[in-house]
C-alpha cells in the first residue's frame, strides 16, 4: 500500500527539519573524575550567541561518552552522539562524556579490569562524576548557565533525577528509567523477556538442561538469552553445564518458569545487588519513583514500547506518580522503538539500534518548548 501524499510529507519534513541547521562546533574537555581522568567533548551551535545546555547521562556500566559498550558479540554503538549533534543542529549546547574506565572497557584486551575497577565505584560517585562534567561545561564561553537541562539514559536517568533536582534544571528528560528498585526492574526483566522468551523452550512451562542451552544458542538479544544463563548453576562449565538447583525447589531436574523460578528472583536480586557499592542502600540514589514527588520542574518521559530493559508500564507508572504529585510530566511512548529509542521488532528482539529520527525530533521540540 502506497503512502498518502501527506504522510509523504510530514515525513519528508521530519526527516529536513532533524537534518537543518547551521554549524556545529566541537570542543574536546578532559574531566578529572576523583583521580580518573576521561574525556568528554561539549558541542556548540556556531551561531555565536550563548546557547542553553543539555548535559547527557548514559546508561548501565563504563559506557563512552556515545553510550557505546564491548560486549562478547563485539561493540554495541550508542546513539548519544547522534543525539547530541541533532540537538546541537537546533541551537543547543550538549555535554557529554566518558564514563571512569570507559577508554578501558571498550579495548578487549583491558575489559575486564575496567569492569572490575567500575565495579567498585558508588552510585554517588556517579553523580559527582555528572555534577563535575556539568560544572566543567558551564564555565566554558558561550554557555548560558541559566538554561540548563539534564538528560539520562537508563540507569543515568537515577543520576539526572538527582542532578536536576539538585541544581533546580529547567527541565529533566528520561529515557527508559529506572523507576522501581533496581533489585525490582533487573527481576521485571525475566517477568516480561524471560517467560516470553524462554517459554518456547519449555513443555508446561517445565524447562529442562536441554531447553535452557536451546535458549542460550537462540535468535534472542543479548538480554534474552541472559534469562537463560539465570537458570544455570553457578558450578556449571561450558564442558559440565548443570541446572541451578537452588532455583529446582523440588529436584525433578526441571525448573518451572513461573512457579519456581520467577518468584526467586527478586530476592536474589536484592540479597545480590546489596553486596556491590553502585547499588548497596547505603550508597545508592533513590530511583524515579522514591524522587516523583519532589521533581517539579518540567519532565520529559520518551519510551520504547519494545523497551527490553526497562518494561514500559515503568514510564507509564513514573507519568501518573508526577501527575498525582502535580508534577509537569510528558510522556512520549514509542511503539516498535526499543530501549535505545532505535527500532526493535519485540521485547526479545531488543538489540540497541540507533535512536529514530522522530524521537530526536521530539525531545528537540520539547526542548525549545521549555526555553524562556
Amino acid at each position: 500500500m502506497k503512502p498518502t501524499l501527506a504522510l509523504t510529507l510530514a515525513l519528508a519534513l521530519c526527516t529536513a527539519w532533524a537534518e537543518a541547521s547551521g554549524a556545529v562546533r566541537s570542543q574536546p574537555l578532559t574531566l578529572n573524575f576523583g583521580g580518573t581522568l576521561s574525556g568528554a567533548e561539549l558541542l556548540h551551535p556556531d551561531d555565536g550567541k550563548a546557547a542553553p545546555l543539555v548535559l547527557l547521562i548514559q546508561g548501565t556500566g563504563p559506557e563512552d561518552r556515545n553510550g557505546s559498550f564491548l560486549t562478547p558479540g563485539g561493540m554495541v554503538q550508542g546513539s548519544m552522539g547522534d543525539l547530541a549533534q541533532a540537538l546541537a543542529r537546533q541551537g543547543f549546547a550538549v555535554m557529554r562524556y566518558d564514563k571512569r574506565h570507559a577508554a578501558q572497557a571498550l579495548n578487549p584486551a583491558t575489559f575486564q579490569a575496567a569492569q572490575e575497577a567500575y565495579a567498585s565505584l558508588r552510585m554517588t560517585d556517579l553523580l559527582a562524576d555528572a555534577r563535575t562534567a556539568l560544572q566543567v561545561a558551564l564555565k566554558q564561553p558561550g554557555i548560558n548557565g541559566r538554561q540548563v537541562f539534564v538528560y539520562g539514559w537508563s540507569e543515568g536517568s537515577v543520576v539526572a533525577a538527582a542532578l536536576a533536582q539538585e541544581i533546580g534544571a529547567q527541565g529533566l528528560i528520561v529515557q527508559g528509567p529506572v523507576v522501581d528498585s533496581f533489585a525490582a526492574t533487573f527481576a521485571n526483566q525475566f517477568s516480561t523477556v524471560g517467560l516470553a522468551y524462554l517459554t518456547p523452550y519449555a513443555t508446561q512451562g517445565l524447562i529442562d538442561l536441554g531447553g535452557v542451552l536451546k535458549a542460550l544458542m537462540g535468535p534472542g538479544s543479548a538480554l534474552a538469552r541472559t534469562q537463560a544463563a539465570l537458570l544455570l548453576d553457578r558450578t556449571s562449565t561450558p564442558a559440565q553445564p548443570k541446572l541451578a538447583t537452588l532455583l529446582d525447589s523440588n529436584q525433578d531436574g526441571q525448573l518451572d518458569l513461573k512457579r519456581e523460578v520467577e518468584p526467586q528472583l527478586l530476592g536474589f536480586y536484592e540479597a545480590f545487588m546489596a553486596a556491590f557499592p553502585m547499588y548497596a542502600p547505603e550508597t545508592t540514589l533513590p530511583t524515579l519513583g522514591t524522587l516523583a514527588p519532589k521533581l517539579r520542574m518540567p519532565f520529559l518521559i520518551v519510551q520504547g514500547e519494545h523497551d527490553g530493559n526497562v518494561s514500559a508500564h515503568f514510564a507509564r507508572q513514573l507519568n501518573e506518580a508526577l501527575r498525582a504529585a502535580q508534577g509537569q510530566p510528558t510522556l512520549k511512548l514509542y511503539p516498535g522503538l526499543g530501549h535505545s529509542l532505535g527500532p526493535a521488532s519485540g521485547i526479545t528482539q531488543d538489540n540497541f539500534a540507533p535512536m529514530a529520527l522522530e524521537a530526536m525530533n521530539d525531545i528537540a521540540t520539547w526542548l525549545k518548548a521549555q526555553l524562556r
